[in-house]
């Protein structure tokens, strides 16, 4: 039976969790979630937030109109795949379009010893140089470099030689650990951390 909550420390907010997963959710815990509802809330470019969403096409919708409102050209950048990597499992778009004040997602951890940007760390794009684009992240000083990273698609062999597991790579996707992300979909949110975060919760059930 799991009884301790590890990844939350706000004593308010995880009576609020532990009584909406139950069911039973009192007067004062729905007054505190409708405290959060605003439905004309615009927040500012500069505050970070990320805004999640029930269905891929209301997130690039969403990503797309935000582009677009943004006055400079547009930089795009190819992935580079080979081998069989299935479009399913693509972990960011093949054709990643890009311009300078755009809002981003990291969407892999840094493999460097600067561990600089993690998995889900909100950016915004302040240039772009030959080899990499330059992000910054609020409340931090220094932009950071960011460089194409590789994702393997892998499988799990037995060597008949030594009767061992293996890793056998079957393909790789190159391309910048990078997203457009003024909105994401909640499935792509989950074991992500933002600090700020508009929640666009409409589809989300049938009858």
């Amino acid at each position: 039976e799991l009884k301790e909550v590890y990844r939350q420390q706000d004593g308010k907010f995880i009576s609020i969790l532990n009584a909406v997963r139950s069911g039973r959710p009192s007067y004062e815990v729905i007054k505190s979630l409708n405290s959060r509802y605003i439905p004309d809330f615009v927040p500012s470019s500069d505050e970070g937030y990320i805004r999640l969403t029930t269905h891929n096409s209301i997130a690039d919708n969403h990503n797309d109109k935000q582009l677009s409102l943004i006055d400079e050209p547009v930089h795009s950048f190819e992935a580079e795949i080979s081998g069989v990597f299935p479009e399913y499992s693509y972990p960011t778009e093949v054709r990643l379009d890009l311009k300078v004040g755009a809002q981003v997602m990291f969407i892999k951890n840094d493999p460097s010893s600067d561990k600089s940007y993690y998995n889900g760390k909100i950016g915004t794009v302040t240039d772009f140089c030959e080899e990499y684009i330059l992000v910054q992240c609020p409340g931090e000083d220094e932009t950071i470099a960011v460089e194409p990273l590789e994702w393997e698609n892998s499988r799990y062999v037995i060597n008949e030689q030594t009767q061992e597991m293996e890793t056998e790579i079957q393909g790789v996707f190159r391309q910048y650990p990078l997203r457009l992300a003024w909105a994401i979909t909640i499935h792509k949110s989950q074991g992500l951390t933002f600090d700020r975060v508009i929640i666009d919760a409409g589809a989300a059930f049938a009858f």
